[in-house]
């Protein structure tokens, strides 16, 4: 595999995410750029059920494995896969549509872990509201019948009208972070509380900007954002980069690290998840030339 090449930057983003709120706030002067470590691509989507793994996130019922799903136009179902791109069942969210799902996360709730579909996806901007949806993990008896458990719905819109996102982030008590793909050229984030669920429907709250620029020319667009296991890193990525945080003394994940340049590696680069409390597994769609491989990396912190 041809080394990564090493991108520059001129400003980054410090991002806080606790108590209720997630806080964006720029740093001044650069944020150490780095090439990923431990770079290895084990397997690749090539088919059906999996054509256009759009977002991740970490099974805790199964260790080495995960969840992924189908974006716009397809079933409402979730794939549970692992890092050789190994089909181990579905289950399926209907009668829910698959509207335009982009995101997918995963925390703890209560004494289950749950994940959080982001139906949040808007290429043309013009939904009047998107539905994130809120399930326990499936059990391996859901996997034998094809189907979940009870599932949670919050209607959300946004203050200003429309946005496109794919980035979701949930935390355990509920809250969740969204943060938009930056068609514009710069990307808005929002917060929600956890207490939204209960009514079912909310106004997000816009919280800020990320201070770098975003592009669609230059493959610079917000496409998913993780938390990892243990709580202590945040990772935002774009088509071609990751953008990696960890917390400070207190709660806050407040301190940018580095910058890891993946440009190359995916045909369309959209999932991003912790495999483990360094590692980082990505997933890409499947363009007409390339499988869209699972990619396991590592971003050093200089």
């Amino acid at each position: 595999m041809r080394p990564v090449g090493v991108i520059a930057t001129a400003a980054a983003t410090a991002v806080a995410l606790a108590l209720g709120a997630v806080v964006w706030s720029r740093i001044d002067g650069g944020v150490p750029a780095v090439s990923p470590r431990s770079v290895r691509q084990p397997g690749a989507f090539r088919e059906a059920p999996v054509t256009e793994s759009s977002g991740i996130a970490l099974s805790r019922r199964r260790p080495g494995m995960f969840w992924t799903m189908n974006d716009s136009g397809n079933p409402a179902s979730l794939f549970l896969t692992d890092t050789l791109a190994a089909y181990h069942g579905f289950v399926s969210l209907e009668p829910i549509l698959d509207v335009d799902w982009e995101a997918l996360s995963a925390a703890p709730c209560g004494e289950d872990w749950c994940l959080y579909v982001g139906d949040i996806g808007d290429n043309r901007a013009v939904r009047k509201s998107v539905v994130i949806y809120r399930l326990a993990e499936p059990t391996d008896e859901d996997l034998a019948a094809n189907r979940t458990g009870p599932v949670d719905s919050l209607v959300v819109t946004y203050p200003d009208g429309p946005e496109d996102a794919e980035a979701l982030v949930a935390t355990a008590d509920g809250s969740l972070g969204i943060v938009t793909k930056g068609r514009d050229g710069s990307a808005t984030t929002y917060w929600i509380d956890g207490s939204a669920w209960a009514a079912g429907s909310t106004v997000a709250r816009r919280v800020g900007q990320l201070p770098f620029a975003t592009s669609l020319i230059l493959r610079r667009l917000v496409t998913d954002a993780a938390l990892s296991p243990d709580g202590h890193r945040l990772a935002i990525r774009t088509y071609r980069s990751i953008y990696l945080y960890e917390r400070g003394d207190g709660p806050l994940p407040d301190r940018p690290l580095t910058i890891c340049d993946i440009d190359g590696l995916e045909p369309i680069g959209e999932g991003i998840a912790w495999y483990d409390d360094s590692t980082l597994v990505l997933t890409s769609e499947i363009s007409r030339s390339r499988p869209g491989p699972v990619t396991l990396l590592q971003c050093p912190v200089p």
